[in-house]
């Protein structure tokens, strides 16, 4: 049984903040529970983090983690054409790379998971291996293409329920008795989003996101990093192998003739 945990490095809830407390103060949070089990992970780094935080993107690749692409501007690339997302994903990459030198750049996932059905011809014209954006198994087929191999790591929707008010126990079952899972969260999850939002001045939009969109702050800051520990405890006592996108990838290439 192996576990993919996938952070993806972006604002707090793009779309709806442009602050970026989550990887400010979340993610070290983050970095150090991985570092106290000695976990490695993956992590997807927008463009807007490597400019305007590149100490931090800098500080998960000297703590040996995989780094991967996850956009500029965290855009909804299934709403432009080949072009526009060409140039998304190529200055991606070539931020990262600048940045992170030491680091093999091949994995990619498209905000929102939300991914346009040219996705797989442009991570291939573009060096990309893998991708990771397709929760549906069963919608896979539209995105491949026949003349390059695009291996798709399909994430898991673990993640809402592991911040829900909800039996853990009853669907962790179900999780453990998988080969592969990958689990996907945020940085801004670790830190308390609901002061965040309640310090909103739109009066509207902060009854909004309490309401209607508990999702965005129900379990997050202190109740997100003790169930991420007790998970990941819980996940090695099952004898669970924590392992990066780029393994799977080492493993699948190994195994080619």
């Amino acid at each position: 049984m192996k576990i993919v945990l996938t952070f993806d490095i972006e604002r707090d809830i793009p779309g709806v903040f442009n602050s970026y407390l989550g990887v400010k103060t979340g993610l070290l949070k983050i970095l150090n529970i991985l570092d106290e089990f000695t976990i490695k992970s993956t992590f997807f780094c927008t463009g807007d983090i490597i400019e305007h935080l590149p100490d931090y993107v800098k500080s998960i690749e000297h703590r040996g983690h995989e780094i991967a692409c996850h956009s500029l501007n965290h855009q909804r690339l299934n709403h432009l054409d080949y072009n526009e997302c060409y140039q998304i994903i190529y200055q991606n990459k070539n931020l990262l790379k600048n940045l992170c030198q030491d680091s093999d750049i091949i994995g990619f996932r498209a905000p929102y998971l939300k991914a346009p059905i040219f996705l797989f011809k442009i991570l291939a014209n573009l060096g990309f291996k893998y991708d990771s954006s397709i929760s549906s198994p069963k919608n896979l087929k539209k995105y491949q293409i026949s003349d390059s191999q695009i291996y798709e790591f399909h994430p898991s929707n673990f993640n809402l329920y592991f911040r829900l008010p909800v039996n853990l126990q009853f669907i962790l079952k179900g999780l453990f008795k998988k080969n592969l899972t990958v689990l996907y969260f945020h940085p801004w999850e670790a830190i308390d989003m609901k002061a965040l939002i309640l310090n909103q001045p739109n009066r509207f939009k902060k009854y909004k996101n309490l309401l209607i969109r508990f999702d965005r702050w129900v379990n997050t800051g202190d109740k997100f990093i003790n169930r991420l520990r007790n998970f990941i405890e819980e996940a090695l006592f099952k004898k669970a192998e924590f392992v990066t996108l780029k393994d799977l990838i080492a493993i699948k290439e190994k195994a080619l003739p």
